[in-house]
């Protein structure tokens, strides 16, 4: 049997729209937590090698500080002044600020050439 609706009663609300607009959302919203995902692990990869350059570079520093100790060293200076032809001084003589001096000024001993030092 039919049914007679009157002409200006409200129909039922289409349901299609609204389910559509939601899927839609959490669609695009777990693209977009992916997306995210997927940033964090790139920036976790580069963290991780910048990490490891950084250790590599504190050895290499390390050994580059040592190689540079030893070149320093007192008795390294030693050796290489003495084949430089340097002699090891006497005794310091002082000026004073009043111009008296302090200490007994001599000179160099001969180089190990035989040359006198000046």
């Amino acid at each position: 049997m039919a049914r007679l609706v009157p002409a200006g009663a409200p129909s039922a609300p289409a349901r299609a729209p609204f389910v559509l607009l939601v899927v839609l959302l959490l669609g695009s919203g777990l693209l977009a937590l992916l997306l995210l995902n997927a940033a964090v692990n790139q920036g976790s990869f580069e963290l991780r090698e910048l990490e490891k350059r950084a250790g590599e570079l504190a050895d290499e520093e390390q050994a580059l500080q040592q190689e540079l100790d030893s070149f320093s060293a007192p008795d390294a200076l030693a050796e290489r002044a003495g084949e430089l032809g340097m002699v090891p001084g006497g005794n310091p003589a002082f000026i004073l600020p009043d111009g008296t001096v302090r200490g007994v000024p001599e000179p160099a001993p001969a180089a190990p050439g035989g040359e006198e030092a000046p």
